[in-house]
């Protein structure tokens, strides 16, 4: 199987066990380039000041509107 092959080739009918190095790789590509698409998530990668507040819960008491 050659890498274009490869790229382009359904893995979803293999288990990760049954699955060839190379074929292992590319699921371990797919998936790195799954997640980068995403962006930065969490806090450590946001830059610093663009912290999201976070209101504190209050207290339900039944009947009082507020």
């Amino acid at each position: 199987m050659s890498d274009t092959d490869l790229t382009h080739a359904d893995l979803s009918h293999l288990t990760v066990r049954d699955m060839t190095p190379t074929q292992r790789a590319e699921l371990k590509r797919r998936y790195a380039t799954f997640v980068a698409a995403f962006g930065p998530t969490t806090a450590a990668k946001l830059p610093a000041g663009k912290k999201a507040k976070t209101a504190k819960p209050q207290k339900w008491v039944p009947g009082k509107k507020g």
